[in-house]
């Protein structure tokens, strides 16, 4: 059977990144590594916390893993938006984005295919860190397990709509990552993915919402505290989609492909 001309410019496109992304595996194993060594030293403060404050946790839960690891997975993801704005920087410091730009794809086929594997890592990155959540620190996860991968598959795909977008914005890698780390840090400390919002100071618990980690995390406890389904986190993936569109048509409007971007000096 004959494979459709764009379905196999994007193999083309994800095999060259898989094939850049397999020759070094050390910075996501770092920011795989590191939250479930933080895990281990936050769950007891967040039980503590969370006994005290009187948030909500399921019974016979432990308050300290559902909040600790899902709210470490959505804050360490977040620092993997560099990497995906790296993806396209990386091609301008190798002069690799003039030959794409030459052969006739176009920029929005281009665009996806290079974000395949950045995806991939994400929703990989996001599954092991649940998976050793539920095997080293007894979470427990009562609800749907389709449901939690809807809104882990939903914030990956919005942290890579950041990550182009930070490559359509900046014009160096430096500024990319400098903005992006500290977006990071940023969202996740409004978006309850350090503390739960119940906990958050009085002028920032009303812009939790406007970020959205709190819809990943808040849909994530949903489910793993809550015992939600599907119908129970719709709305939070939905709200993550609409990110994900807004953040599309911004870098699609700022994205300049014949701009030459400055990757290392």
């Amino acid at each position: 059977m004959r494979i459709p001309g764009d379905l196999r410019v994007l193999g083309v496109l994800a095999r060259h990144e898989w094939s850049v992304q397999r020759r070094d595996y050390v910075p996501q194993l770092v920011l795989t590594v590191m939250p479930l060594v933080l895990m281990a030293f936050l769950m007891p403060m967040y039980r503590g916390a969370m006994a005290t404050s009187g948030v909500p946790t399921a019974p016979g839960g432990d308050a300290g893993a559902e909040q600790a690891v899902p709210g470490l997975s959505v804050m360490f993801s977040m620092f993997l938006i560099s990497h995906v704005g790296m993806a396209f920087f990386r091609d301008h410091g190798w002069n690799t984005w003039s030959r794409f730009r030459a052969a006739p794809v176009p920029v929005p086929l281009l665009v996806f295919g290079k974000t395949l594997v950045p995806l991939g890592v994400l929703v990989a990155q996001m599954t092991v860190l649940l998976l050793a959540g539920w095997s080293l620190y007894s979470l427990r996860i009562r609800g749907s397990l389709v449901a939690l991968a809807l809104v882990v598959l939903a914030f990956a795909v919005c942290l890579v709509a950041c990550g182009v977008l930070g490559f359509a914005a900046c014009r160096t890698v430096v500024q990319m990552t400098s903005v992006a780390n500290v977006a990071a840090l940023a969202m996740a400390g409004l978006g309850g993915a350090l503390v739960p919002r119940e906990l958050l100071p009085g002028w920032a618990e009303p812009l939790a919402p406007f970020t959205p980690s709190y819809w990943a995390v808040h849909g994530m406890r949903e489910v793993i505290s809550g015992g939600a389904g599907i119908g129970g986190v719709a709305g939070d993936i939905g709200v993550l989609l609409l990110f994900t569109a807004a953040l599309a048509v911004l870098a699609a409007f700022l994205l300049k492909p014949d701009h030459r971007k400055v990757s290392w000096a």
